[in-house]
């Protein structure tokens, strides 16, 4: 789910104007994925007859691969995990969270072990409606002697398009009142220096405080069970056409940019 792909969540900020005026960030934003700057820290995975486990996590977690779901602590998108091994070349994980399927990833290695492709389908969207994202890795490092072709160590290389909801967010800005919602259907509403606020239809309970960096940025913080879990920075260029977005995993300690156009 987020931990493996990129999460899109942008924020803008409005000159001081009468509220009824309309700001130049109000509107739909589509994200460039051909823009992305990707972090280049690999993730590091084992695959063996002893079962899977997630070694770069920001919390380590591991499962047997016997097809059957095990209990899983310390994750904040599932609590409860399976993985299934299609073909030698082919795995596919299902996630629960309080016994209700929350996501699907199917992973598939090349027939020369270099290049990795995952379809992760998110099942816990707001709005009901799947959201697909597809991303691309090249290996950087073996498994170890006898692992599953997916054991070693992966650096995404690209996320390509999935479903066109992961694609696009609406934005309005009112005063210091800032509104979001993505295609998912998750959304809130922050005013800018005040405290964090619910991002609704996220099953992590997720939160987000949002404040000025000047007259065409802001800074988004992200927290999930009161610790800081992302930084969000977004400048907005003056004729309101295009957004810079910086994103940083505090748990990680890697940073993505991508750009996003106003449609």
């Amino acid at each position: 789910m987020r931990h493996l792909g990129l999460g899109v969540a942008l924020a803008a900020i409005v000159l001081p104007a009468a509220a009824s005026a309309q700001s130049v960030f109000d509107g739909r934003w589509r994200v460039d994925l051909g823009s992305t700057q990707i972090p280049t820290k690999p993730w590091v995975l084992t695959l063996n007859k002893t079962g899977y486990r997630c070694v770069s996590c920001s919390t380590p977690w591991g499962i047997p691969a016997d097809g059957s779901f095990h209990r899983v602590a310390g994750q904040n998108y599932f609590d409860e995990a399976a993985l299934k091994q299609i073909d030698p070349r082919t795995v596919e994980f299902h996630y629960r969270k309080g016994g209700r399927l929350v996501e699907t990833d199917r992973i598939s290695v090349s027939a020369d072990g270099k290049t990795l492709t995952s379809v992760d389908t998110d099942l816990a969207t707001a709005n009901g409606q799947p959201a697909i994202y597809r991303s691309t890795a090249r290996r950087s490092a073996a498994g170890a002697p006898g692992s599953h072709v997916l054991g070693g160590s992966w650096v995404t290389t690209s996320f390509d398009k999935g479903s066109d909801n992961t694609m696009t967010v609406t934005m309005r800005l009112e005063g210091d009142r800032f509104s979001f919602a993505d295609g998912t259907g998750s959304h809130y509403v922050a005013t800018f220096g005040g405290p964090p606020v619910k991002v609704e239809g996220d099953i992590a309970g997720r939160m987000i405080a949002a404040r000025r960096l000047g007259a065409h940025a802001v800074q988004l913080d992200s927290s999930i069970g009161g610790k800081a879990d992302s930084r969000m920075i977004v400048t907005v260029t003056p004729d309101g056409k295009k957004m810079n977005v910086e994103s940083t995993n505090l748990k990680q300690g890697t940073t993505a940019r991508f750009v996003a156009y106003k449609q």
